[in-house]
C-alpha cells in the first residue's frame, strides 16, 4: 500500500488482484446479489484510491481494507433495503479427476450441500453473518474483525460463535430432514 500512496500503479494492481476475490465474496454474501456486489466492490476500491493517502501502516492492509467495505455496506443498507435473495457463489464445485466423484448422485448430493449451506447462512442474523464471513475469508484475526465492524472483542467473539451455533443447526436439522 505505500508503494501505491507514491503512485506505483503497479503496486495497487497487485493490491487488487490479491484482495479482489475475498472482498467480492464478502459483498456477495452481505447482499446476495452480483449486480449489487460489483457496485459495491467498483465503490470499495473507489474509496481505497481516493483515500490512499489516509493509510496509516500501523495497522494491517487487510483491517483497513475490510474496514472500508464495512463501511460501505453499512452505507448500502442505511440508503436501500436489502431483498433477500438466494446467495450466488462464484465459487465452482471442485472436481476431480477420480470418476466416481463425477458421478451425476455424486453431482447431486454435491449441490444438495451447497444449497443446504446457502440456506442456512440466509438464516443466520445479519451482524453474524458478518463476523463470520470476515473470519472466513480472511486471515484476520478477531481483534482486527472487531476494529473493522466497530465492535468490542467480546461481542466479536460471541457473534462467531453464536454464527456457528446456529450454522451447525441448521445444518444438523437439514441433515436430519433429509435422512427421514
Amino acid at each position: 500500500m505505500n508503494d501505491f500512496k507514491t503512485g506505483d500503479i503497479a503496486a495497487f494492481n497487485l493490491l487488487y488482484s490479491r484482495h479482489k476475490g475475498s472482498t467480492y465474496r464478502y459483498f456477495l454474501r452481505q447482499c446476495h446479489n452480483n449486480t449489487l456486489a460489483d457496485d459495491l466492490m467498483q465503490e470499495l476500491w473507489t474509496k481505497l484510491i481516493k483515500g490512499k493517502d489516509n493509510y496509516q501502516p500501523s495497522a494491517k492492509f487487510t483491517t483497513w481494507l475490510y474496514r472500508i467495505a464495512h463501511h460501505v455496506v453499512v452505507d448500502h443498507q442505511r440508503h436501500f433495503t436489502v431483498v433477500s435473495k438466494t446467495i450466488d457463489s462464484e465459487h465452482d464445485i471442485n472436481t476431480s479427476e477420480d470418476t466416481s466423484l463425477n458421478s451425476p448422485d455424486k453431482m447431486i448430493e454435491l449441490h444438495k450441500q451447497k444449497q443446504n449451506i446457502k440456506d442456512c447462512l440466509k438464516k443466520i442474523p445479519s451482524v453474524q453473518l458478518e463476523t463470520f464471513l470476515l473470519k472466513q475469508e480472511t486471515d484476520l484475526s478477531l481483534q482486527h474483525i472487531a476494529e473493522i465492524v466497530e465492535s468490542s472483542f467480546e461481542a466479536t467473539k460471541s457473534r462467531l460463535r453464536y454464527a456457528y451455533n446456529s450454522l451447525r443447526t441448521c445444518l444438523s436439522d437439514s441433515l436430519n430432514m433429509g435422512n427421514k
